[in-house]
C-alpha cells in the first residue's frame, strides 16, 4: 500500500496531534517526531544521523515498510528510499535517505523515483536532500546518467543536493545546504 496521506500526516504531527485513519499504521511509519539533538536512521552497519542544533521540529518515516508497504496494491519492483527526515523551520526540508550496501545506481534511482511517486507533496517543501549511505567506497559518479540528473533535480527543482559517504554519516542541519 502507497500512503495517500503523507502530507496530512505530516500537518497532524506538526500540530500535535496523532494521524487518524492511517492506513499504513503510523507506528510503523513514524520512527520519531520531535525535537531530539539528534535523530538517526540505521540499518546493517549503515547509519545516518542529523544534528539538530536549531531544535527544529523533526518527523522521522520509514518509507520502505512503513509509507510504502509492498503489497498486490504495489507496483511490482517500486524503488522507494528507506527513510524521510521532515523538517520543520521558517522554511521547511526534506532529506531522502537510502542505507545501501554497494548498489549505488540503485540508490540513486530509489530516490529519484521516490521524488516522482510523491511529486506533489515536495511542493511544500523549500529544500529537498539526498543522502545515500553505502558499505563499500564511494564510485566515481560523474558520468553517471543516474546521478547526473538526481543532481540536477535536486538542484534546480528542490533547492537541494545529493551527498553518497561511506559507512555513517553524521551531519549538522547547518550544512546540509553545503556541498561535500
Amino acid at each position: 500500500m502507497i500512503c495517500n496521506r503523507l502530507e496530512l500526516c505530516v500537518e497532524e504531527v506538526l500540530s500535535g496531534k496523532h494521524p487518524e485513519k492511517c492506513g499504513n499504521h503510523s507506528e510503523r511509519c513514524i520512527v520519531s517526531a520531535d525535537r531530539r539533538s539528534e535523530i538517526k536512521c540505521e540499518e546493517k552497519k549503515k547509519k545516518y544521523i542529523l544534528e539538530n542544533s536549531m531544535k527544529n521540529q523533526v518527523i522521522s518515516f520509514r518509507m520502505d515498510g512503513g509509507i510504502i508497504v509492498v503489497d498486490s496494491s504495489v507496483p511490482d519492483k517500486l524503488n522507494k528510499c528507506d527513510f524521510l527526515f521532515v523538517v520543520h523551520s521558517q522554511e521547511r526540508s526534506a532529506i531522502l535517505i537510502e542505507l545501501k550496501g554497494v548498489d549505488v545506481p540503485k540508490a540513486l534511482k530509489q530516490i529519484q523515483e521516490t521524488l516522482n511517486l510523491y511529486r506533489d507533496f515536495w511542493k511544500g517543501f523549500a529544500h529537498i536532500y539526498g543522502r545515500i549511505i553505502v558499505v563499500s567506497s564511494t564510485p566515481d559518479l560523474k558520468a553517471n546518467p543516474g546521478y547526473v540528473n538526481l543532481v540536477k533535480t535536486l538542484k534546480k527543482t528542490y533547492h537541494g543536493n545529493v551527498k553518497i559517504v561511506r559507512q555513517q554519516f553524521r551531519e549538522k542541519d547547518l550544512e546540509l545546504s553545503k556541498e561535500r
